[in-house]
């Protein structure tokens, strides 16, 4: 429990950078302010820097007394597009902008066991990076890749590599975590639907594109229920259906654009095809005709088993052995930090934040919040992965 009495006596400070990185979202891409926080508060730390890595995102580096192992520890510092509705005194300043995904907690809590870790570096044996990374909520390209293209996995060579993510759905005070599948792969379609426009009065002299993209939104939710074996986890969601100018006209084109997910390769691979035929065929009924553009994003991100062991025995060892949460089922979500996973030994886990004060809202909501008590809880975890795994055989 010693580490986590270290993590507590920063708590204000990781509550207070929360509460900053919050007030100031900036979408994937763009997060210029937010990474010069991070460089600013990592170098007051001791630890080598790098900004602009792949982007946007920033890299800290701490060396210790000794040569040894090489471990990553990763958090996501991207907001997402939403008009943020909590009425929280350190609220979103930035209309249209909110963090309403955790990713301002995953930032401070980073920073926090970069801070504790730099204070311990005369008792380490090797190297902790530090990965503040751009862009994970812009799949399909994301931030992950540009980060392990500049090298960050090499140099030296990473050995393990975590991440944590706070999820309202594990019990305030848990940890979760699982081996294999964890989170999903997540694609995107796009769906072109063109017929003929006309008066609304007269819908005989037109082929109404409205009609034939919402038989298509519903004949899509047959490919799940009808083609798929049950047993495999599949999610078809369209998000968007964009037609029409006019209440009384007949739009002659409709465009649908949604999100595929899935964690078996094999099904995964098999939809593209499964979608177009359905598509083409119902707008073909129509007389109307139809395109699919098919995109892949993120594989499914898998926890190595070894990382998984790593990651209970530190929970076990910062917040006691009654904090391990062991889940039955992954989420549908997408990360990509499943790219990582193909390049070190290594595992996500979810820490569990909402607290009996905090309003039940899931993540991408505009007024999701979680409780700040669990920082402090991920924080110490994240700096026992770090000191367990440069003591690895």
């Amino acid at each position: 429990m010693d580490i986590l009495k270290e993590v507590a006596g920063i708590e204000e400070e990781i509550i207070l950078w929360r509460r900053h990185l919050h007030a100031h979202p900036e979408l994937g891409y763009e997060e210029h302010e937010t990474a010069a926080f991070v460089s600013e508060k990592l170098r007051s730390f001791g630890l080598e820097v790098q900004e602009g890595v792949g982007g946007v995102s920033v890299v800290g580096v701490l060396r210790g007394a000794k040569p040894g192992r090489c471990v990553a520890l990763r958090a996501d510092m991207d907001a997402l597009p939403i008009q943020e509705e909590t009425e929280l005194p350190f609220a979103s300043q930035s209309p249209g902008c909110m963090h309403a995904c955790g990713h301002d907690g995953h930032t401070a809590m980073l920073l926090g066991a970069a801070r504790v870790l730099a204070a311990k570096r005369s008792e380490l044996s090797g190297v902790v990076k530090f990965f503040f990374q751009s862009a994970e909520e812009c799949s399909p390209r994301g931030g992950a890749i540009p980060l392990i293209e500049a090298g960050v996995m090499e140099n030296p060579k990473v050995d393990f590599v975590f991440a944590l993510h706070l999820w309202p759905e594990v019990p305030f005070g848990k940890v979760g975590i699982k081996a294999g599948p964890l989170m999903s792969a997540s694609d995107r379609i796009q769906v072109n639907v063109t017929g003929r426009g006309g008066h609304g009065a007269a819908p005989h002299a037109a082929i109404d594109s409205v009609v034939v993209a919402s038989h298509i939104v519903t004949a899509l939710q047959s490919i799940v229920s009808r083609q798929m074996n049950p047993l495999e986890p599949v999610v078809v969601t369209i998000g968007r259906f964009i037609a029409g100018q006019r209440h009384n006209v007949i739009a002659p084109t409709a465009y649908l654009d949604g999100t595929v997910r899935t964690q078996n390769e094999a099904v995964r691979h098999g939809l593209p095809q499964k979608i177009s035929q359905l598509v083409e065929s119902i707008a073909a009924g129509f007389g109307a005709s139809a395109s699919v553009e098919y995109e892949f994003g993120y594989p499914t991100l898998h926890n190595h088993p070894d990382g998984v062991r790593m990651v209970v025995e530190a929970t076990s060892t910062a917040l006691g052995e009654e904090s391990v949460f062991m889940l039955d089922q992954p989420s549908m979500g997408g990360e990509d930090f499943a790219y990582f996973l193909d390049h070190a030994v290594g595992a996500m886990f979810w820490v569990g934040c909402k607290g009996e004060d905090t309003t039940s809202f899931p993540v991408h909501n505009s007024r999701y919040d979680f409780d700040e008590r669990a920082l402090v809880r991920g924080t110490a975890v994240m700096v026992q992965l770090a000191v367990n795994a440069l003591q690895e055989a």
